[in-house]
């Protein structure tokens, strides 16, 4: 840091010229060569003019060759003055910059900022330039200054240390990376969910159990993975942490992983099963808020977009792995690939995945104040005291509320469905279990298409609504149109396709197919309904988060246990249609959102505004 170092300098070199015994004027190389030292070393902006200074003195000193007797008294009285002049300006750039280091704010405000502080996490020179060009354009604002900590200070650190602005700062590349990361830990959720389903029959087999009790543990799985969330979404918005809890919570599962591999009951493999859920629900809940740390609302569409399509390849790819693995070498083969997965990924949060918590709802705010609904609100609500299920009361907003029973109602008939395959395609179609998991890759498929396109056209709608609206951001235009008929036409179609396939005994093409439409629409709408919820209530876009997944999963945990007796009772044909008029009357309780989301919005955060004071 620049400090009054710079101004001793100057004066010892001041007094060396002045007590010289030559006492001669202080050739030109060398008073240049001390100027572009001290502003090279400093590299301050406020040291550029000293450039004038080095070029008017070779100027006089030019002239002074041409008359070296009759100006050689004025000479040096230039030069002492000039010297004088750099040090006075270094002392007064040290005060500036000394006092700016003790002056600058915690966090940029801006909303689209032009100019950032420096991080360690910035490796992009690009944004530094753009910080020095504003610093000269506005000499009198604060810079603000960063901590260089060393790198393995920083993984080590619970919270490393961060200034500025990630959506910024961080490279396109850096991004992609952090997406990448946090799309695997999501990913273990879901994979954990359905790897082991082939393998049902077998691990009751071996452990002498009863098929409740198997099915229990999927239900519990389940249940805990929406009930876990709510405790790590909490500690991230209260502490203001991320990293740590990727990699705890990876921690967490890969250890549950090696007890389930070693499971010699139902009891244990039960409690192993729960632990799994513990580790990989908290993990897979903060992607949201950290594409919302990194992403501009008019990116975070196709951002979640590809974060979701980690966490839907996961319960599809789970069983043909699952199949193959239990097939070859046992239902404990399952946990030990699980836990050497999740053993891999958290190498990757532990030496790639910076902290990225941004505490800025300013975005939020400015979304509300463009409609006329906030001009009230001035600031965010802040939690005053710890609660680890303060996140599921946000469920009393009805913009919460709305979306959550949407989401949860979609994601939770499809993994319903999930659970019916093993037995319907063994049963009727005769299928080994490598062969019952092969049949899930169809739904992958959809789940692929439908999270890169949703996302990507629910970016277009909102940059496409902001450009009409003259520049304002509404977040309810995220909801776009291939949304809705998604959601209306090709989810109940789906739903529809694989129920009375499975019924009439159709090609096993046809169930595929109907199941892979499902996951297409599913994915369109889960994309732009969590990118709209997770800016939904500002500064808690993961606890928002959590309180829908903990919807989703309540509502998953009751399907998968009544699914199969709802099947016994009225068909798989019937089934569909039951999911189908789920569908379209959730979607319809949705678009209210679309209609008066703004105003829902702005009400729920006058009550958590009014809950903070």
């Amino acid at each position: 840091m620049f400090s009054s170092s710079h101004s001793t300098h100057v004066l010892s070199a001041s007094s060396a010229l002045q007590t010289s015994p030559r006492r001669q004027p202080l050739s030109t190389w060398r008073l240049s060569l001390l100027l572009c030292f001290l502003s090279s070393c400093h590299r301050l902006p406020a040291t550029s003019h000293l450039f004038g200074h080095s070029s008017h003195l070779h100027s006089h000193l030019h002239f002074r060759k041409k008359r070296k007797k009759n100006v050689a008294i004025d000479t040096r009285t230039n030069i002492s003055s000039m010297k004088q002049e750099v040090i006075e300006d270094s002392s007064s750039t040290a005060s500036t910059i000394q006092e700016q280091a003790y002056n600058f704010p915690a966090t940029n405000r801006d909303n689209n900022p032009t100019a950032t502080s420096p991080s360690p996490l910035n490796n992009n020179n690009s944004t530094k330039t753009d910080a020095e060009a504003d610093s000269l354009r506005n000499p009198g604002a604060a810079t603000p200054v960063v901590v260089h900590q060393g790198y393995w200070k920083q993984r080590f650190m619970i919270r490393p240390h961060f200034q500025g602005d990630p959506r910024v700062e961080l490279s396109r590349f850096r991004k992609a990376v952090i997406l990448s990361i946090i799309s695997q830990a999501g990913c273990l959720g879901g994979f954990s969910s359905t790897i082991y389903f082939p393998s049902l029959v077998q691990i009751e087999q071996d452990l002498n159990t009863s098929t409740t009790a198997i099915n229990a543990s999927v239900s519990l799985f389940i249940l805990f993975m929406g009930i876990s969330p709510l405790v790590s979404s909490t500690l991230s918005d209260y502490f203001k942490i991320r990293r740590v809890l990727y990699i705890g919570s990876t921690l967490i599962f890969a250890l549950a992983s090696l007890g389930g591999g070693f499971s010699t009951s139902v009891a244990t493999l039960t409690i192993a099963r729960i632990f799994q859920a513990v580790g990989s629900g908290g993990a897979s809940i903060l992607g949201a808020g950290t594409v919302a740390d990194i992403y501009p609302p008019e990116e975070q569409g196709t951002s979640m977009g590809l974060m979701f399509l980690g966490q839907f390849l996961g319960p599809v790819l789970g069983p043909p792995i699952g199949g193959v693995l239990a097939e070859a070498f046992g239902w404990q083969a399952t946990f030990f690939f699980m836990a050497i997965v999740s053993a891999l990924v958290i190498v990757e949060l532990f030496f790639l995945l910076p902290e990225t918590y941004r505490e800025d709802p300013k975005d939020a705010l400015e979304q509300l104040e463009s409609k006329g609904e906030a001009s009230e609100i001035v600031e965010p609500a802040k939690k005053k005291r710890f609660n680890p299920f303060q996140s599921v009361l946000l469920l009393r907003h009805t913009v919460v509320l709305l979306a959550s029973i949407e989401t949860g109602m979609i994601f939770a008939l499809m993994f319903s469905i999930e659970t019916l395959i093993p037995l319907l395609f063994k049963k009727f179609y005769g299928l080994s279990e490598t062969q019952v998991g092969l049949t899930y890759l169809g739904a992958g498929a959809g789940s692929v298409l439908g999270s890169v396109l949703g996302g990507k056209m629910s970016d277009l709608s909102l940059m496409r609504a902001q450009r009409k609206n003259g520049g304002d951001l509404v977040l309810e235009d995220r909801l776009s149109v291939n949304m809705w008929i998604a959601g209306f036409a090709i989810v109940p179609l789906g739903a529809l396709l694989f129920g009375w396939g499975a019924q009439e005994h159709l090609s096993i093409a046809v169930p595929i197919v109907g199941f892979g439409l499902y996951n297409f629409g599913m994915a369109q709408v889960m994309a732009a309904g969590s990118a709209y919820l997770v800016n939904a209530i500002p500064g808690q876009g993961s606890s928002a988060t959590a309180a829908a997944n903990f919807m989703r999963m309540v509502l998953a945990c009751i399907f998968s246990l009544i699914a199969q007796i709802i099947v016994d009772h009225i068909g798989y044909g019937y089934y569909g249609v039951l999911q189908a008029a789920l569908n379209i009357l959730c979607m319809a309780l949705f678009y209210l959102v679309k209609l008066k989301g703004a105003s829902m919005r702005a009400t729920a955060a006058r009550k958590e505004l009014a809950l903070s004071q």
